[in-house]
């Protein structure tokens, strides 16, 4: 691969942290930022490029010196600590979805930029494991609702939101209702990530080559899951991890070694970047 100035796009859980174990045994491995400021050094422009919502990154991610971040699917992006982006649902959606989450039996996480919201019942369902997360990551960032009770005043402000479809769920009426408002990115175990339509993580690199006056040719993506898919199938380069999905394996032009095996910095040897 030529050295020419890129532009580099990583995930975070499972690409630059390692999934595996308790949230406590989760890391970075020093390999990757290693790989970083390497990356760099050389003048390259580095970018998170998650699905969390800007209120889910924790700060041991917001201390890592990237250059910045698109959060959110493509519907948040940050350069150097200036917002160049943001995409939110109207809030008349936003208070049908509220409603209708539970009129269809749906659990449900919102994701905002400030706060990550979680009704006040009993979760049965993943979700319930990610609060438990959120609760270690990002405490104050947490906040629980009573869907019965929320005021026009005090609704939540989401950008994007995730489901699982528990006991009883109507998931196809939902579906079916707001399939040409959102889009649904199917994560399997019934689990789905919903965002504004038209915005995904490769949505957010475009906007960055225009930004940066950079050239497809010269992108570079890097990811573990089937969210990451529109991003790895629209950047010139595309790296799987080796704890990645399988079904992504055939689909990107290099598989590397996984998180904890020092993957990222293998795979920008491998491009001679570094």
């Amino acid at each position: 691969m030529n050295t020419s100035k890129k532009l580099i796009f990583f995930d975070i859980d499972g690409t630059i942290v390692t999934e595996t174990g308790d949230l406590s045994e989760r890391f970075i491995p020093s390999s990757f930022q290693t790989a970083l400021k390497k990356l760099q050094k050389n003048g390259h422009l580095c970018f998170i490029n998650t699905g969390r919502s800007y209120a889910e990154v924790d700060k041991k991610i917001r201390l890592l010196p990237f250059d910045g971040l698109i959060c959110g699917c493509g519907s948040y992006i940050m350069h150097n600590d200036r917002i160049l982006f943001h995409k939110t649902l109207p809030d008349d959606l936003k208070k049908s979805i509220l409603c209708d989450v539970e009129k269809y039996h749906l659990e449900w996480l919102l994701e905002g930029t400030r706060y990550v919201y979680y009704s006040t019942r009993q979760y049965n369902t993943y979700i319930g494991s990610l609060m438990q997360d959120h609760l270690a990551l990002v405490p104050d960032a947490v906040k629980r609702i009573d869907p019965d009770t929320v005021s026009a005043e005090d609704s939540p402000d989401f950008d994007k939101l995730c489901i699982c479809l528990g006991e009883g769920n109507h998931f196809d009426e939902f579906h079916e209702k707001y399939k040409d408002m959102l889009t649904f990115i199917d994560r399997g175990n019934q689990f789905y990530e919903i965002t504004p339509l038209h915005v995904s993580k490769a949505s957010g690199i475009r906007f960055l080559e225009d930004y940066f006056h950079l050239d497809r040719k010269d992108t570079i993506s890097i990811g573990d899951s089937t969210n990451d898919l529109p991003m790895l199938t629209y950047t010139a380069y595309s790296i799987c991890m080796g704890n990645g999905a399988r079904e992504l394996f055939d689909l990107v032009d290099y598989v590397t070694d996984s998180v904890g095996e020092d993957g990222i910095l293998h795979a920008m040897q491998h491009l001679n970047l570094i």
